[in-house]
C-alpha cells in the first residue's frame, strides 16, 4: 500500500522548511526526523526542555533524551554546557545546527566591545577561577555512594534539565544521611538512580538491629555422638551414664 504525498492546505500559508538530505539522512531514525521537525517548526529562539516535549508527543522522558542523543550524534543538535557567575557549571542547551557547519553561539563574544575591555583583566581572573572548580558531575559522582559506570552516569546526568540537576544534587545528599542505607552492592549504579528519577523516593525502611534478634543458647551435647545418652538422662534414665558425665 504506497504513500502518496500530496499539497496540503497549510503549505499555501505557513509551512516549516527542512532539507530533503536531513528528512531522507539514514543514520536518523524515523523518531529522531519526527523530533527534528518539530524542532524546526517552531521560531528561531524558542525555547523547549526534554520534559515539555515527553508532554507534548504523549511519551517518555527518555524516548525524547535519546531521540536527542541520536541527533547530536549526527550533527544536528550541539551541545552547550552555561555556567553561572560564580563559576559553577549550569545547565546543558542544545541549539539546534546545519551538520558540517562550524557552531558560533555569540558571534559579537569574540570582539569585545569597550566595556568588556574594561573588564578584561576582571573577566580573566574569573576565568582562571572557574577552570578550578569542580563540575556538577563530579561533585555529584563523589557523593554518590556506589561508583559504577561513571560514563553512562556522566551521560545521564547530562541530559537532565538545569531543575532535574538540582533535586538530584539534593537527593543524593539525603540519600548519604540515610541511617538505613543499604550495603554498597544493593545500591543501583548512578546512571540507573539518575534515569528512573531516584530523588523522588521514599526513605529506606528501618532496618532490624542484628542485636535484636533473640539468642537461643545452644546444648554443647546436640548433635554429639552421646547426645541420646543425655536424652535418657534428663529423663531420669542413668544406666548408660559414664562416671561424671552430665554432671552425675
Amino acid at each position: 500500500m504506497p504513500i502518496i504525498r500530496s499539497q496540503l492546505d497549510f503549505e499555501k500559508r505557513e509551512f516549516t522548511q527542512i532539507p530533503n538530505s536531513w528528512v531522507r539522512d539514514q543514520r536518523l531514525s524515523l523518531k529522531s526526523k519526527g523530533l527534528l521537525t518539530q524542532l524546526l517548526s517552531h521560531t528561531p529562539g524558542w525555547k523547549m526542555t526534554i520534559s515539555s516535549l515527553a508532554k507534548a508527543n504523549n511519551c517518555g522522558y527518555h524516548t525524547i533524551a535519546s531521540a536527542i542523543q541520536e541527533l547530536e550524534t549526527a550533527g544536528y543538535l550541539k551541545r552547550v554546557q552555561k555556567k553561572s557567575d560564580n563559576g559553577q557549571f549550569g545547565e546543558m542547551i542544545w541549539f539546534t545546527v546545519s551538520p558540517g557547519e562550524p557552531f558560533v553561539e555569540n558571534p559579537t563574544s569574540e570582539n569585545p566591545t569597550p566595556d568588556n575591555h574594561l573588564h578584561k583583566k576582571t573577566k580573566e581572573k574569573k576565568t582562571k577561577e572557574n577552570n578550578t572548580n569542580t563540575s556538577a558531575f563530579d561533585e555529584f559522582w563523589g557523593l554518590y555512594p556506589r561508583k559504577a559506570g561513571k560514563a553512562s552516569a556522566r551521560k545521564s546526568f547530562d541530559l537532565l534539565s538545569d531543575e532535574s540537576r538540582t533535586q538530584a544534587m539534593e537527593g543524593v545528599r539525603r540519600l548519604l544521611e540515610d541511617p538505613n542505607l543499604p550495603p554498597t552492592q544493593y545500591i543501583p549504579h548512578p546512571a540507573t538512580w539518575l534515569n528512573r528519577e531516584g530523588w523522588e523516593d521514599e526513605a529506606h525502611p528501618v532496618r532490624e538491629s542484628a542485636t535484636s534478634q533473640p539468642v537461643v543458647a545452644k546444648s554443647p551435647y546436640v548433635g554429639a555422638p552421646r547426645e541420646w545418652v543425655k536424652n535418657l538422662h534428663d529423663i531420669g534414665e542413668h544406666y548408660e551414664c559414664q562416671p561424671g558425665e552430665f554432671g552425675h
